[in-house]
């Protein structure tokens, strides 16, 4: 037996849900937050909305015979029920997913600084995390 005797790292994940008007767009990306497209801080965002663009699907396209239910209970977002129904009645596009404190220094920070955003156009929570 082997027993690792140095630093061991403790991974974080942060669970989200964007429900949207219109499907990821940088431009709109950018929008959301209140970044400006010529800011020196656009690739924090870059790196953020490609982790959420490229990491996940919607939720139409992931759900995969599961209720919904039971998907939101893998993220740990049981209480976003209500509210994913409603955007799916409306025809929202809705995208669930993980970002993860092992993936690189960006996520790491996401995962470390929750966050909410809920507008009219956009919804997106990302405050369900653990260490």
């Amino acid at each position: 037996m082997k027993i690792k005797t140095d630093f061991i790292t403790n991974s974080s994940s942060t669970s989200f849900v964007l429900i949207s008007d219109n499907d990821l767009d940088i431009k709109l990306f950018y929008e959301w937050f209140g970044i400006s497209p010529d800011s020196d801080f656009t690739y924090i965002f870059d790196e953020l909305f490609n982790a959420i663009k490229y990491d996940t699907k919607l939720i139409e396209d992931d759900l995969k015979g599961e209720s919904l239910e039971q998907y939101l209970s893998t993220y740990y977002l049981g209480m976003e029920k209500g509210r994913v129904e409603k955007a799916m009645k409306e025809g929202k596009k809705i995208r669930v997913g993980k970002l993860r404190s092992d993936e690189n220094d960006i996520q790491t920070f996401f995962c470390l600084d929750s966050f909410i955003i809920d507008e009219d156009s956009v919804y997106f929570n990302a405050l369900s995390n653990g260490w």
